[in-house]
């Protein structure tokens, strides 16, 4: 049974961070009502259980094995700047300045003293605590860059990428999930016109560790849009409905037919469907961005506007969460049209310059020319 996270308030109104087993969203739900908790804020779901199942080896450091991360630490982290050489060192430096200071007048006293050996020694401890702080780091390092990538589409960097981190994986005491690795690797065969070698590449990791069967139908779909056969894409999307009827999922199906497809009719019935349960925070802006793209389509600029910019707020405020850049620039291409059709046409063309970069990059002819036209025939 997978694990669903939630925050809320015990019974004695403290906030709480709970991990619940159950086989739904709602049965973990209706287990934390029983226990008196109140304001239920589901934060990951089956989705995120799965993927996390993919970390299958140990984390050991010095002969000692590190705990797994509890799901208050996973919260806490969640939503923080992504791991780069700069950020590790500064924040070294700022954890650790109590350490450094004592070390540099240790130095400072052995030289005093004569003693050159010491004051050497000492020294190089005190650079060598930085450098392995790096090191220790690399794995986040390399995989947000990773993330990056694949979010611009940057296929032979995503490659490179994975290559270095499979190297890492070899001799590291943190081991990035093979399967992610296998499936960033399938993307980018996927994005460099090689299907049939994404195909296999995605194939071997199903029913592994991190990747459920209903997760690959999930995840062979979006390899079918990045060669933008979408037909297969809604396929393989309603094959993992199939299995698995969660939230994310029919948001899922609902953004393909409607980006896709433009059938308004499916696409509420996804979302109706999306609706009978709990919607994590994470899935929370797409649920907007879907009803957002629902309203365009059926005409309704005033509503469209609204679920769109409730959207935007809260992905650029959280910003840091993986493939951000992506969804940004997608809502406001189409809040660009929603604007153009409102007559708004300088904040229109302000959403539709902050978002080209990324459509150009990543191919999304179909949403530019959409744009590009709303705002001509608004001019």
């Amino acid at each position: 049974m997978p694990n669903f996270v939630w925050t809320a308030k015990d019974k004695l109104g403290m906030p709480v961070v709970r991990e619940v087993t159950a086989d739904t969203i709602e049965e973990s739900k209706a287990k934390l009502l029983a226990q008196g908790c109140s304001d239920l804020e589901l934060r990951d779901d089956e989705i995120m259980d799965a993927a996390r199942s993919g970390f299958t080896e140990k984390t050991v450091v010095f002969g000692e094995e590190v705990p797994r991360p509890t799901a208050e630490q996973r919260f806490e982290h969640r939503g923080k700047p992504p791991m780069t050489f700069f950020r590790i060192l500064r924040d070294s430096i700022v954890q650790d300045k109590g350490l450094y200071l004592i070390m540099i007048a240790l130095i400072g006293f052995e030289s005093y003293r004569g003693s050159k050996v010491i004051a050497v020694v000492l020294g190089i401890g005190t650079l060598s605590w930085p450098v392995l702080r790096v090191w220790l780091g690399l794995p986040g390092i390399y995989y947000a860059k990773l993330i990056r990538a694949r979010d611009w589409h940057q296929w032979t960097d995503v490659l490179n990428l994975v290559e270095k981190s499979e190297k890492i994986r070899r001799t590291h005491v943190i081991k990035l999930p093979a399967v992610e690795l296998g499936r960033s690797r399938a993307q980018a065969l996927a994005g460099l016109g090689k299907l049939s070698d994404a195909l296999r590449e995605l194939q071997q990791w199903e029913n592994q560790p991190g990747l459920p069967s209903w997760l690959y139908n999930a995840q062979l779909a979006g390899i079918y849009d990045i060669v933008k056969q979408h037909d297969r894409g809604l396929e393989y999307t309603r094959k993992a409905i199939e299995e698995k009827p969660t939230p994310a999922l029919y948001l899922d199906l609902a953004n393909r037919l409607l980006r896709y497809k433009k059938d308004t009719v499916g696409a509420r019935e996804a979302l109706a469907n999306a609706e009978k349960s709990t919607i994590s925070d994470i899935a929370k802006p797409f649920h907007h961005r879907c009803r957002g793209f629902l309203a365009y389509l059926e005409g309704d600029s005033t509503l469209a506007r609204s679920e769109l910019e409730a959207s935007l707020e809260i992905m650029e405020r959280t910003k840091h969460q993986p493939f951000r850049d992506g969804h940004i620039s997608v809502v406001k291409g189409y809040l660009c049209c929603v604007l153009a059709r409102q007559g708004n046409i300088g904040a229109a063309r302000k959403c539709l310059e902050e978002s080209r970069k990324y459509l150009v990059a990543t191919g999304e002819d179909e949403l530019l020319r959409e744009c590009d036209s709303a705002v001509k025939t608004a001019t």
